[in-house]
């Protein structure tokens, strides 16, 4: 994976996807979970869409640890985002797994087993908060790496890695 596109980190623009997607198909898939009428009408869209964030967010984990190995100085900075992002494709496979299971017991005519039917539905409800919560968890500790040094005034700590180049595309 190249460290850079037009300039910019790769995982910069990759993580906008990422970021804007995965609560994105969090919410639709509790929403598909809690009503059968949708989960009919958009169960295949969700599920193809929950199939795409998983690549996206693989390819964001790719790109981060090819700049975090990239330049020496992030490894400090950004130890703890880079463990938590680790993690976050399996969240999302766990999304697109149930999201894909909502649509299979819909179409395959499990829908009269109601303790499987509510018994999916609700993993997919409690798997996708976490999701977002797992999302939330690492976003917040990329944007404290990158701008926990900048104060109101505009500017930086001593030592806080700021003015390094990370988050400015250098």
């Amino acid at each position: 994976m190249p460290v850079k596109v037009f300039g910019l980190p790769t995982h910069i623009l990759l993580l906008h996807a990422a970021v804007a997607g995965i609560p994105l198909v969090c919410v639709t898939t509790i929403l598909i979970a809690a009503r059968p009428a949708w989960r009919r009408r958009f169960g295949i869209v969700n599920a193809i869409f929950a199939i795409v964030m998983v690549g996206i967010t693989y390819a964001t984990d790719l790109a981060g640890q090819a700049l975090y190995n990239h330049a020496s100085y992030l490894q400090k900075l950004a130890a703890q985002h880079r463990s938590l992002g680790l993690t976050l494709v399996w969240f999302v496979g766990a999304v697109a797994v149930l999201a894909i299971a909502l649509v299979v017991i819909d179409r395959a005519g499990y829908a009269e087993h109601h303790a499987t039917t509510v018994t999916v539905a609700a993993l997919a409800i409690a798997v996708s908060a976490v999701c977002i919560v797992q999302c939330i968890r690492v976003g917040d500790s990329g944007a404290r790496a990158v701008w926990g040094g900048i104060n109101v005034s505009g500017s930086a700590r001593p030592g806080s890695g700021v003015g390094t180049g990370f988050g400015t595309g250098a």
